[in-house]
């Protein structure tokens, strides 16, 4: 049956009738952890080492599943993490979605309270908790014992229908240590791999990210790429949210915008999942909130300096068209081209969404550097014209004006010949009438 009370504190487990059958848990629980000590003295994957915790917990309780089940409760989800199928072994196929809808009150209570959940029977949740009980149906749980993370990420160490020492959480309470430092060192070890120092990072909420060319993300504890991410839904998400002014987006609008030709409720009811995932790929580079939820939709956490490079190059590019000196146009306007490094979020620079966007400072990058080779030329620097030229032809190499200062700077050089194999490339990227312009052009010159 259903305790009463499914929050159990150690003195009320002490409390038993049966002292034999307390004499064999107790028992139990010391072969348990010798051999299990033994087992986990050459192991060294803290990922192999929780498997191994799981493991131990189902054959000691006689379940059929342990794992651990995250949890954020800002955004109401709870997902799985790792977890341990007896009969079909680790990271088997689960029954637990991605992603679940955390709405259980006393689930809620105990993560805060720190208490352990026993439930001893789902049958009585049918008349008081219809929903509880549906999900556990669909689980296939019959009964169960859950104990919270003691410190660091939120969530349960859950174990699926024990049949011996159902009523008892402390061998799994201890065994939540190993797990809980096992996470902990995963963590530390995942976010060493992605360490990087940034001159524009110098406090904890600073954040940069750049879109120009690949999605990359820099924090206090390192960097994130879009490659490492893997997650091309939860990349538009969040430059979505980027590339809007204002304080909130639903979920609905952002799917109507990126995804306008897929079922609009499907991605709405995902959408938590994926603000979710950004925040644990975001939680390895930092310690703050990346996203918060608010009344009217999603917005980036106010309280972050983030700092992006596109906003950057519009801020540069405004200085250096109303630069007092030369020198100073000539260092704002390299400062700006040196931002860009492809078309902006480029694996996407070409859906409907961002791509009147990206193509607009596509334009403003070319403009740019034809107005940066210009002002060389002028000031005679035929050598950082052609270093600057070779760089903007990479991301725009059917630029006509950029050949026409790259070829000009070369026949100043007395690198004639040169210059001809220039005049030969540009005639291969222009289209016809580009390439007669820009004969005409040289000639003119």
């Amino acid at each position: 049956m259903y305790d009463k009370n499914p929050i159990f504190e150690e003195n009320e487990e002490l409390d038993i009738s049966d002292v034999a059958q307390y004499a064999r848990y107790t028992m139990a629980i010391e072969r348990t952890f010798t051999q299990m000590q033994r087992g986990l003295a050459v192991c060294y994957d803290p990922k192999e080492i929780a498997l191994n915790v799981m493991r131990v917990a189902t054959e000691f309780y006689d379940a059929d599943w342990c794992g651990i089940i995250e949890v954020d409760l800002e955004l109401g989800v709870f997902t799985p993490f790792w977890w341990y199928n007896r009969e079909l072994g680790p990271m088997a196929q689960t029954m637990i979605g991605e992603f679940e809808a955390f709405e259980y009150q006393r689930w809620i209570d105990s993560l805060k309270e720190h208490e352990a959940i026993i439930i001893s029977d789902i049958a009585n949740l049918l008349e008081t908790h219809p929903d509880e009980y549906a999900l556990y149906q669909r689980l296939k749980v019959h009964n169960l014992i859950a104990v919270p993370f003691w410190k660091g990420p939120s969530g349960f160490l859950v174990l699926r229908n024990p049949k011996r020492f159902a009523t008892y959480s402390s061998c799994l309470r201890m065994l939540n240590y190993v797990i809980v430092s096992s996470l902990s060192e995963y963590f530390m070890i995942e976010t060493s791999k992605l360490t990087l120092t940034s001159p524009r990072i110098t406090n904890d909420n600073d954040v940069y990210i750049s879109l120009f060319g690949e999605l990359k993300i820099i924090g206090p504890k390192g960097v994130l790429t879009e490659t490492e991410l893997n997650a091309p839904k939860v990349t538009r998400v969040l430059v979505y949210l980027l590339l809007s002014k204002r304080n909130g987006v639903s979920p609905r609008e952002m799917a109507d915008a990126i995804w306008p030709d897929v079922d609009a409720d499907c991605v709405v009811k995902n959408m938590k999942g994926l603000i979710y995932r950004l925040q644990q790929a975001f939680s390895l580079i930092s310690d703050c909130r990346l996203v918060e939820s608010t009344p009217s939709g999603y917005k980036l956490n106010p309280k972050l300096n983030i700092i992006t490079d596109f906003r950057l190059f519009e801020q540069k590019r405004t200085h250096a068209l109303n630069a007092t000196t030369v020198e100073q146009k000539i260092d704002l306007l390299k400062r700006a081209i040196d931002l860009y490094c492809g078309d902006l979020f480029q694996s996407a620079a070409s859906e409907h969404w961002i791509m009147a966007t990206s193509v607009d400072y596509h334009y403003k990058y070319v403009a740019l550097a034809g107005e940066l080779l210009k002002t060389l030329f002028d000031e005679n620097d035929y050598s950082c014209v052609h270093s600057y030229a070779s760089k903007v032809l990479t991301y725009a190499p059917h630029s006509q004006g950029i050949y026409y200062w790259m070829i000009r700077s070369m026949m100043q050089m007395g690198h004639s010949e040169m210059a001809r194999g220039e005049l030969r490339r540009a005639q291969g990227k222009l289209l016809a009438e580009e390439y007669e312009d820009l004969l005409e052009r040289l000639k003119a010159s």
